[in-house]
């Protein structure tokens, strides 16, 4: 397809509504979070980042609203400007990454100098890492799990009443995961309903469309103009042999979900919808 005659037909439309939902702002209700993810081997691409992903949407679950996601390497003073940073604009900052006994290594450090905080040598943690380092040499590698920032609060209760074996440690309203996806899987599992409370939750429907967003961008704008507390989403699916584009109508009030999604439909053409489960 010629490039011009592509962004005036079907980037031109999408752009207009793009820019007609930028009315949406942060509610007073609305309980926001930031992640930083940490580490040079993402920037590098030499691992793939599926924790910001995994947390992006286990926040959703809990009606967290994510603002933004920040990568950056294992850098003390880049951490603790982005940790500082954050913190003055989201509710809760999840770091990942960075926690260990090498060199690289750094969150605790960014995140001390973040809050004007030493490191200290936390007497619970010295006992776990004690253990399972099996050393009592405070200059063990091992031992470098132990030094955390100063007035750090250790989280242990998970969601089903018992403890974690190794605690989740936070500072004010930074919470520090491991980079490990299966650990800070596990533990985002067990004590994230426990930590990341909101009154707020989310409810979504779907529609699919074996449509061009281009030729749904009318009816598209009159839902977004009569549901201004609604957001809408718009996702092409290319070369798919059932369906061409999937819309997404989601809010905090149930109510006005249900009366955009019943809005959409009517609009479409109902030979247009495809039936299928958003799963």
């Amino acid at each position: 397809m010629d490039l011009k005659f592509f962004n005036r037909i079907v980037l031109g439309p999408i752009r207009n509504f793009s820019r007609s939902n930028s009315r949406f702002q942060r509610k007073p209700n609305i309980t926001t979070a930031g992640i930083v993810v940490i580490g040079d081997e993402i920037l590098k691409g030499e691992v793939l980042d599926s924790n910001s992903r995994f947390l992006a949407k286990e926040l959703h679950k809990l009606g967290l609203q994510l603002r933004k996601i920040s990568i950056i390497p294992d850098d003390v003073e880049m951490i603790s400007n982005e940790v500082q940073s954050f913190s003055k604009k989201y509710d809760f900052v999840l770091t990942t990454g960075g926690i260990g006994p090498t060199h690289d290594d750094v969150t605790y450090e960014g995140v001390a100098l973040a809050f004007d905080k030493p490191l200290y040598l936390h007497p619970e943690l010295k006992d776990i890492c004690s253990e399972f380092y099996k050393t009592e040499d405070l200059s063990d590698a091992g031992m470098k799990l132990a030094y955390i920032p100063k007035s750090s609060i250790l989280n242990y209760k998970t969601i089903a009443g018992s403890d974690l074996a190794y605690p989740m440690v936070s500072i004010k309203n930074v919470y520090m995961f491991p980079g490990i996806p299966e650990l800070l899987q596990k533990t985002i599992l067990e004590v994230g309903p426990i930590l990341f409370q909101c009154a707020n939750r989310f409810y979504n429907r779907c529609v699919f469309c074996n449509l061009p967003e281009h030729k749904i961008v009318t009816q598209l704008q009159q839902v977004v103009d009569q549901f201004p507390d609604v957001r809408f989403g718009c996702y092409p699916k290319l070369f798919n042999s059932v369906y061409k584009v999937k819309l997404t109508i989601e809010s905090s009030n149930e109510d006005s979900t249900l009366k955009a999604h019943a809005r959409l439909m009517e609009l479409i053409p109902k030979n247009c919808i495809v039936d299928m489960d958003d799963t």
